[in-house]
């Protein structure tokens, strides 16, 4: 289905940019009561996960709600990758019922991708995946002819970049994962706090943010990079990779916190303006099928997937590596991907990635695997260099046997 998709179709002219405001910065939360008096918007739907809503998370806007004198409620049936029963049995009925005029997105990207479910229904009369499929059929830049609802994200996590993509990811019925895809879904404001990354848990932390930086290399080595998305590319890799161990140990740290909040804004960015390459072609049976989380399987599938692209993409691995590495820095004549590779796996042994385990102890065999192939897309475009099925297939063999742990 995405390779029909008009973004990943190759295109003699290509639209680029960012359709948002963006707040960025220590305290931009407070700046959520200007823009809904900007907008006039008085009724207001608060998304999120009931972890976050338990643990306080929604308290401060909740507060600045009332001090306005806006009416709001709050849609917390949310599990991680959200399933699309919740968002139309739930979510739906309670921004119509209430009126909204607009979502409060809180959290990570199960509660963007809730939002937007939601958001993309809007009031066509179909459900999450009808509106998707007809938002596939036309131009994801255009209006669509429906009226669909408006958001407002606010990052509490560090990965998934969703307050500035205009992708969802939502889990339907027989488990399989959709992926909807408009400008329609893309927030209208992203209000990028880095106080709200500082009470993370250290494993959610390298989690989320090996997710960023993957977006952020990803985006840059695919082939339907440009120069703008390489640029945002560029300075999220330069933001997260110096940072990323530090803000790993000691979320609190001001500095750390908002170089991650800037990367992986960025990241976003990029991949909004880029797309897909093998990691993200082929890592979403990873978390179907043996449980493991996205950022996880991100991280696990970057060593080998840079590894298999080097030759192809050795130029942009040695700036990448020099911006991660700044302090190791080393002239273009003496690089060799294979540096990068073993920098990448020794990261991943540094964040704990996967409490250092292997899918193999998540109960991966070679007959999984088998079934992680069936819909990847050999002929992408995008994809730097040629993966065949068997390719992936040898490559998810490595990663399950512990080559790159």
């Amino acid at each position: 289905m995405l390779a029909n998709h008009p973004v990943f179709s190759r295109q003699k002219y290509r639209a680029v940019g960012i359709k948002q405001t963006i707040y960025q910065g220590s305290g931009c939360i407070d700046k959520i009561p200007e823009i809904l008096e900007a907008e006039n918007w008085e009724r207001v739907l608060i998304v999120a996960g009931p972890n976050v809503a338990k643990a306080g998370g929604t308290r401060k806007i909740e507060d600045m709600l009332k001090s306005a004198g806006i009416y709001y409620e709050i849609f917390s049936k949310i599990v991680p990758n959200p399933l699309q029963k919740d968002i139309e049995e739930v979510g739906i009925p309670m921004y119509r019922n209430m009126d909204a005029d607009v979502m409060i997105a809180i959290g990570g990207g199960s509660t963007m991708d809730s939002a937007k479910g939601i958001a993309i229904v809007g009031e066509s009369g179909m459900n999450i995946k009808e509106a998707s499929e007809k938002c596939y059929d036309m131009s994801p830049f255009y209006p669509t002819p429906w009226k669909t609802y408006p958001i407002i994200a606010v990052p509490t996590t560090c990965g998934s970049g969703s307050e500035v993509i205009r992708n969802a990811v939502i889990t339907e019925p027989d488990g399989h994962k959709m992926v909807p895809m408009h400008d329609c879904i893309l927030p209208a404001y992203a209000v990028c706090d880095p106080d709200l990354l500082a009470t993370l848990p250290a494993h959610v932390a390298a989690a989320t943010v090996m997710d960023a930086l993957v977006q952020a290399i990803e985006s840059y080595f695919s082939l339907a990079s440009n120069d703008f998305s390489e640029m945002m590319s560029l300075r999220a890799i330069e933001h997260i990779g110096p940072n990323i161990v530090q803000y790993y140990h000691n979320r609190a740290i001001a500095e750390h916190a908002d170089a991650i909040s800037k990367g992986c804004m960025y990241a976003g960015i990029a991949w909004n303006n880029a797309f897909v390459a093998q990691i993200h072609g082929s890592n979403h049976p990873i978390t179907e099928l043996l449980g493991i989380s996205h950022g996880d399987a991100c991280a696990i599938l970057l060593p080998p997937f840079v590894e298999y692209n080097g030759a192809i993409c050795k130029d942009k691995f040695w700036k990448v590596h020099n911006l991660m590495y700044p302090d190791q820095a080393v002239a273009r004549c003496d690089f060799e991907t294979g540096l990068l590779v073993q920098k990448l796996i020794r990261l991943n042994r540094d964040l704990n990635i996967m409490d250092g385990k292997t899918m193999a102890d998540y109960g991966c065999t070679e007959e999984i695997i088998d079934k992680m192939m069936f819909g990847f897309n050999e002929t992408l475009y995008t994809f730097p260099r040629t993966t065949s099925k068997v390719q992936l297939k040898n490559i998810y063999m490595e990663v399950m046997n512990g080559k790159y742990t």
